[in-house]
């Protein structure tokens, strides 16, 4: 790899002239299919702004016979992870392929060879943050994942920025989704709790299996990764106390409307002493906050601060578009320096 370009002082990407910045895609599903494309789309302004050309070496996927989302040359397809990996021309590795054993050693593997990791995968994140991140560390590279928590909104940054100067007492928020939009449906719509999960399945934020987002489990990964950001402690989900809304029903939403409020999965994490508490779970909020105001696929994240006092981020949490963007913003990242 032209380690040339990435400096362990300032981790920037020279922009004086055009350079080539060989990229890797690990995964090429709807995120994958759309990171593609933006960075198809957009090499002309990527060139006039920062003076970079992307150039995709090669995408690794599962099924070399499936059907693709959007076209592209068949010789950047392989299945065969361990040649794009090896090969040191490349200087930046998306991990997009999901799942949490094989994308922790991809990732590991990718970062021990000295490349850049940008990842979505809150999964892994939760189990192995701390450990990557040293990896990142001594091999003089950067691992980014603003694309696991949140979708778009840039909730890591945010934590990061006002961490350095203030303390963080506590964070509140929606940061599910797909769950969100099923309370919202059955909150503005009526509908039963099966037909919101059905609505939800066709409009692609749930997945066959919703059991990860419907326990839980997929807010108490990503409270695990804002937990670290935002007070500098590492709790794996299994130590998070989490509750879904498997059992939530269109009669508690009615009793729960008719007492002024509505009901939304929050994840939280605040001080305790020196301690952080965590825990996810259906919760009341009243009909005026801003939490009952977030409605549908959108995330909603409160930060208190000690002397700041609360602050909030806004925007899309679940879907293709809205993470893809995130790890394009990861990527523009690394070649601005930041």
């Amino acid at each position: 790899m032209s380690t040339a370009l990435f400096e362990k002082t300032t981790h920037s990407l020279p922009t004086k002239k055009a350079r080539k910045i060989r990229v890797a895609l690990f995964g090429f599903g709807v995120v994958g299919s759309g990171v593609w494309e933006v960075l198809q789309s957009n090499r002309q302004e990527f060139l006039r702004q920062f003076g970079v050309e992307f150039d995709v070496a090669g995408i690794c996927v599962r099924d070399m016979q499936k059907q693709r989302l959007v076209n592209v040359p068949a010789e950047l397809l392989s299945d065969k992870i361990e040649p794009l990996l090896e090969d040191d021309s490349i200087d930046i590795v998306l991990e997009l392929i999901g799942g949490r054993y094989e994308a922790a050693t991809l990732i590991e593997q990718a970062l021990r060879g000295r490349k850049h990791v940008i990842t979505a995968n809150k999964l892994v994140l939760a189990y192995e943050l701390p450990r990557l991140a040293a990896v990142a560390e001594r091999s003089g590279v950067e691992l980014l994942y603003s694309a696991s928590v949140c979708g778009s909104v840039p909730v890591i940054a945010a934590l990061d920025e006002l961490r350095t100067r203030d303390t963080i007492t506590k964070i509140t928020g929606i940061v599910n989704g797909s769950t969100n939009f099923i309370l919202t449906m059955m909150s503005e719509k009526s509908v039963s709790f099966e037909r919101a999960v059905d609505e939800a399945r066709t409009r692609g934020f749930l997945e066959a299996d919703a059991s990860l987002d419907l326990s839980g489990a997929d807010a108490a990964q990503k409270l695990s990764v804002l937990a670290y950001h935002a007070f500098g402690q590492h709790i794996k989900p299994h130590e998070i106390e989490t509750h879904g809304i498997e059992n939530i029903t269109s009669d508690d939403i009615r009793a729960a409307r008719d007492e002024g409020e509505t009901i939304k999965l929050l994840a939280t994490a605040y001080l305790d002493g020196d301690r952080v508490k965590a825990v996810v779970s259906p919760q009341r909020v009243p009909l005026a906050s801003i939490f009952a105001h977030t409605r549908d696929e959108f995330n909603a994240l409160e930060i208190e601060a000690r002397h700041a006092g609360p602050q909030l981020l806004y925007g899309k949490g679940a879907g293709s578009l809205p993470t893809a963007s995130a790890v394009i913003s990861d990527l523009v990242s690394l070649v601005r320096g930041e």
